[in-house]
C-alpha cells in the first residue's frame, strides 16, 4: 500500500510542479509590472490554482474516500502553496 501512496505522492508533486510553471508564465506576462494590487490578486490565484490541481488529483485518482491519500496530497498542495505566496511575496 505504501509503495500505491508513494506513486500517488510523485504524481501529485509533478502536477503540482506544472502548476507552479504555469504560474511563473502567468506572473511573467500578467502581473510582474501591476504594482501591490496586481501581486494580492496573483497571490489569490496561486491558491485558487493549488485549489483547482488537488480537487481534479483527488477526482481523477477517486480519492475522496481515502483519507491517508488526501492527507498526503492536501499537504503537498499546500507546502506547494506557501513556498509560491512566500516567493512571490518577497517581490512586493
Amino acid at each position: 500500500m505504501e509503495n500505491k501512496y508513494a506513486e500517488l505522492e510523485n504524481s501529485f508533486d509533478c502536477a503540482c510542479k506544472d502548476v507552479v510553471k504555469k504560474l511563473s508564465e502567468v506572473y511573467k506576462s500578467d502581473y510582474q509590472m501591476g504594482g501591490p494590487g496586481k501581486l494580492n490578486t496573483f497571490l489569490d490565484l496561486i491558491q485558487q490554482e493549488f485549489d483547482a490541481v488537488e480537487t481534479k488529483f483527488v477526482g481523477e485518482n477517486n480519492l475522496s474516500s481515502d483519507s491517508e491519500a488526501l492527507h498526503a496530497v492536501r499537504s503537498i498542495a499546500k507546502a506547494y502553496a506557501k513556498r509560491c505566496v512566500e516567493d512571490y511575496g518577497k517581490v512586493a
